[in-house]
């Protein structure tokens, strides 16, 4: 009997070696046949980033915002060209919870307001002495493809520090998801 069960405690301990290799060796061979888990991140990233080539902002007191400012940080860049709407006041909000919230990494993060012709009412300037506001007509990114795109106005846009865009968020957005996606990449990331 004591035989029968040393056989039996030596192949058990065999199996709890193979068994989990045989199936990371199954799962690995069908990994294009598993069905995917969806995406941890609250955001649409961009894949591939898309880099912005020209960026000449005229801040509010005409001096030049360039691609050099806003480098170097991970930037948070919304688009009003109709002026800050009701929607544009709650992606300013969101965005100053979500750098309060990020503590002493609130350093690396900044935020970008490009409107169209019309100015940012004083109140609205008030609340967000911190962001930096300018105004421009159109921005296009160049692409990989070279084809050129616009930026949606309304959504919130993610550069990284190398001044590529690479993701975005909608007016649906929360400040605790895009707070856990900046959380994320400042982990991850030296850069910025």
């Amino acid at each position: 009997m004591k035989q029968e069960n040393s056989k039996f405690s030596g192949y058990m301990l065999i199996a709890v070696f193979v068994v989990p290799l045989l199936i990371a060796i199954v799962m690995y061979s069908l990994r294009g046949h598993l069905p995917t888990v969806g995406s941890v991140s609250h955001g649409e990233l961009i894949h591939p980033a898309e880099p912005i080539e020209v960026l000449q902002i005229h801040s509010q007191n005409n001096q030049t915002i360039s691609l050099a400012d806003v480098t170097g940080k991970w930037t948070y860049l919304i688009y009003a060209p109709y002026g800050c709407s009701l929607d544009c006041e709650a992606s300013l909000f969101k965005l100053r919870q979500t750098k309060a919230a990020t503590g002493r990494e609130r350093n690396r993060i900044q935020s970008v307001l490009l409107l169209g012709e019309q100015p940012l009412a004083s109140d609205v300037a008030m609340r967000n002495q911190k962001t930096k506001v300018g105004r421009l007509n159109r921005l296009e990114l160049e692409s990989q493809a070279g084809v050129n795109k616009e930026l949606t106005p309304g959504t919130i846009y993610l550069l990284d520090p190398h001044g590529n865009m690479m993701m975005k968020y909608d007016n649906m957005a929360t400040s605790k998801g895009m707070l856990k996606d900046i959380k994320k990449l400042l982990k991850i990331s030296n850069i910025g």
